[in-house]
């Protein structure tokens, strides 16, 4: 954690570089390159690489070498080639070169740019960027810088360090109403599944008794047409029967006066 704050801390106290910018133009190209006037030995910088053409023009080579100066002899830092390609008229491009410093650079970067396209060709050779070690008093200031920056992000880490301890509290917590719900979850869905299974079990439970009373009610429908019919049979002999009864008594009364009379006559005879 130390060595993320200090060169977090350094991230914060290094200065942009002062920036120098040259440009050339040949083949009915031209362009700039822009790159720091400054650097120290083991730092990385960025030159910014812009080309552009007055008409439309092909580009058969464009290179550019960025070369260090390490110990006692040239060493060759950088080299950015640009093959084949077609620019038309007023059309440009930008683009990035990375350069990294070994720790025993000195002295000026040299750069050379060569192009050649199908209208003519050219070369440009320069000195830059001033290569040279940091100073005691600039060390100085730096480890200063570096200690009130250490100091703030100390102070904001223990800050992010109580956040983190609340959070995880508040993380913590919620888990555990989380398993909570989940078992809760659990026991509704094992009561969901067993009431859908008593539930499949009284539907069909209830399809068998509807089926049923139906077959009930079809046997209680015509066993009721049958009890009318047996019903209006019955009034039909009750009346019958009474009408023969009151027949039978009718003439019970009456025999008795035929036959005496039919005896009267006899004797008068």
């Amino acid at each position: 954690m130390c060595g993320i704050i200090l060169l977090s801390g350094l991230t914060l106290v290094a200065k942009a570089p002062q920036l120098d910018t040259v440009s050339f133009a040949y083949g009915y190209i031209w362009g700039s390159l822009e790159f720091p006037e400054e650097a120290h030995p083991s730092d990385s910088f960025t030159c910014n690489l812009t080309i552009a053409a007055y008409i439309d023009v092909n580009i058969y080579n464009f290179t550019l070498e960025i070369s260090g100066l390490t110990g006692e002899k040239w060493q060759t830092l950088q080299t950015k080639p640009i093959l084949s390609r077609s620019l038309a008229r007023d059309e440009n491009f930008t683009t990035p070169v990375r350069v990294t410093l070994p720790q025993n650079t000195s002295e000026r970067l040299r750069y050379v740019i060569e192009a050649s396209t199908d209208k003519g060709f050219g070369t440009t050779t320069f000195y830059g960027t001033y290569v040279r070690t940091i100073s005691y008093s600039e060390l100085s200031g730096l480890y200063d810088d570096l200690l009130v920056n250490y100091s703030i992000l100390r102070t904001d880490y223990n800050q992010v360090l109580t956040n983190y301890y609340t959070l995880n509290s508040t993380y913590s917590s919620l888990v555990e109403e989380y398993n909570t719900i989940q078992a809760n979850i659990n026991t509704l869905n094992s009561s969901y599944r067993s009431l859908t299974a008593s539930y499949n079990s009284l539907t069909s439970n209830y399809s068998s008794l509807q089926d049923y009373h139906n077959y009930i009610k079809a046997l209680y429908e015509s066993s009721a047409g049958e009890l009318n019919i047996v019903r209006i049979l019955m009034f039909v002999f009750g009346i019958t029967t009474a009408i023969l009864a009151a027949t039978t008594i009718y003439f019970r009364k009456k025999a008795p006066y035929i036959v005496l009379r039919k005896e009267t006559a006899a004797k008068t005879e």
